[in-house]
């Protein structure tokens, strides 16, 4: 989840707490938003962030309270104040690899093009691309007509939006891209991933939501990790023959217990959806 530079700069303890990591866990990356450049270099020398192996600013963000504040997608207003948040991010990280992820624009993709450019310019490693305007949020269908014009640009770039299978993943690959990155389409299906890497997996319901409860719990109080999983938990159960009446319960719940029990239960009457998955690659 995004950070902001600020809070961790001031000294949030919530903020901190977000960058908790799980022990054995590879490769990640954290990421920060923010819009004043000394702010933004002085975040990512915090040690829970220097942990890390690499940045990625959040400039598409399109909720409001974060535009309001002059960050996320209201950076693409602004390219020189991003321009100068990369730079400094850049230099603080060294030899730290340092991405941003954008939106094409605020209404149109008119920016897009020129955007990437300032990116590269300033420092960046690579850039995530949501080929969606801020206006759009998250409606509508992402429109890739950009992305050869944006990887002609000399910088690695993922595309991000409405990815959810191996065609589409090839289909990016073929016009340009680096790879995909992956957001909402892995909400209810953590084995996206597999799919589109054309890998076996195989998804023990229970197991997974155990797990992240637990995860969850080392960080977070009961109520919030509840809250939390609600949308998961539902995501998992969304099509599910019987279901709808445990999701309206699961919505319903004030615990973490009380919640994975209804889950327990749903699965100990519905055996065939314990275990979602393909045990043989594409």
């Amino acid at each position: 989840e995004m950070i902001s530079s600020k809070a961790l700069v001031m000294g949030n303890e919530l903020s901190r707490k977000m960058l908790y990591r799980l022990k054995g866990e590879k490769s990640a990356f954290c990421q920060i938003f923010g819009h004043e450049p000394e702010v933004m270099s002085d975040s990512v020398k915090i040690d829970e962030v220097a942990a890390f192996d690499g940045v990625d600013i959040n400039m598409g963000c399109p909720v409001r309270k974060i535009v309001k504040s002059g960050d996320g997608s209201a950076l693409l207003e602004n390219p020189s104040i991003a321009s100068q948040c990369i730079t400094a991010v850049k230099l603080a990280l060294k030899d730290k690899p340092l991405s941003v992820k954008f939106r094409l624009g605020i209404s149109d993709d008119s920016v897009a093009v020129d955007f990437a450019k300032m990116c590269r310019d300033s420092g960046a490693d690579f850039i995530t691309v949501h080929f969606r305007t801020r206006n759009q949020m998250y409606s509508g269908i992402a429109d890739y007509t950009l992305l050869e014009d944006i990887a002609n640009c000399g910088l690695p770039v993922f595309a991000n939006g409405d990815i959810v299978a191996r065609q589409q993943y090839e289909d990016m690959l073929n016009r340009g891209a680096f790879g995909v990155s992956i957001g909402r389409g892995a909400v209810g299906k953590p084995y996206v991933f597999s799919q589109i890497a054309g890998l076996p997996y195989v998804m023990d319901l229970l197991y997974v939501i155990n797990k992240h409860a637990d995860a969850l719990l080392t960080v977070f109080e009961d109520r919030v990790v509840c809250n939390e999983l609600k949308k998961h938990v539902s995501a998992y159960l969304k099509g599910m023959r019987n279901a709808k009446s445990v999701i309206v319960a699961v919505n319903a719940s004030k615990t973490t217990e009380s919640l994975i029990n209804l889950v327990s239960d749903f699965v100990a009457d519905n055996p065939d959806y314990g275990i979602v998955g393909s045990e043989t690659a594409i």
